[in-house]
């Protein structure tokens, strides 16, 4: 079992936290939380956990001024915070993950389940590598799909479109987000509510009148303006 810390200035945003943690997951134990300043750096020196969940603006001391002052630095670190805005800075300061408030149960459990397989506490099998198949059911029956023949997806209603190469499209019975826990991460990431794009895939990002990220099928899906920044830095290390 792994050891973790909560640290944040709101009692709700603990709690919260915690009981997400304990319906997600057997295999985390909460040894220790604090909203007070003066007990943030003593309590990760002291009990020396395997993850650290910090939020990042909290009063009198941030959580990137909290990271220079530990001594003890042997976790994963997990951000939580309201802002996307801090997205790039938390990656830079060695972030394991990065996770927006309100939290998504969906999102803390792979959160999770990354950690606990680098522990070696749980094996996860993964959703697929470059030569894997997508497996998805359409209305007629079901479809394999090379996971690099995927332009984008695409958000519509309880279901999700599939765009190809060669203007192929499929309908497949899964919404955006049971879509997107098949992807890749590194490769596919959601720039809008109603859309995911493979990067691989980007010709250039274009800001008339708007955002939005020119693919190689000449479709121009919305960039959402918070995601800009880690739009961007994904490109960067496509």
């Amino acid at each position: 079992m792994l050891r973790a810390i909560i640290i944040d200035d709101e009692l709700m945003g603990i709690n919260t936290l915690k009981i997400l943690l304990e319906k997600n997951t057997q295999d985390i134990k909460i040894v220790a939380t604090t909203t007070e300043p003066e007990k943030r750096i003593s309590l990760i020196n002291d009990y020396k956990p395997e993850i650290v969940f910090l939020d990042i603006s909290m009063p009198k001391m941030t959580g990137f001024e909290l990271l220079e002052k530990v001594d003890y630095k042997d976790f994963k670190l997990v951000f939580t915070t309201a802002y996307q805005q801090h997205a790039i800075k938390a990656i830079k300061n060695g972030a394991y993950d990065y996770l927006l408030k309100p939290i998504d149960m969906d999102e803390l459990k792979q959160c999770v389940d990354k950690i606990m397989e680098e522990f070696g506490k749980v094996k996860i099998i993964q959703k697929f590598t470059p030569t894997n198949i997508i497996e998805l059911s359409v209305k007629d029956g079901i479809i394999f799909i090379k996971p690099q023949d995927v332009v984008r997806l695409e958000a519509s209603g309880s279901y999700t479109i599939f765009h190809l190469i060669n203007n192929i499209k499929h309908i497949a019975s899964k919404n955006l987000k049971e879509s997107e826990s098949l992807l890749d991460s590194s490769v596919f990431y959601r720039c809008h509510q109603s859309h995911i794009i493979n990067l691989h895939k980007v010709v250039k990002m274009v800001s008339t009148n708007g955002l939005f990220a020119q693919m190689t099928d000449g479709s121009m899906p919305e960039i959402g303006r918070k995601n800009k920044e880690l739009f961007l830095e994904k490109l960067k290390n496509i």
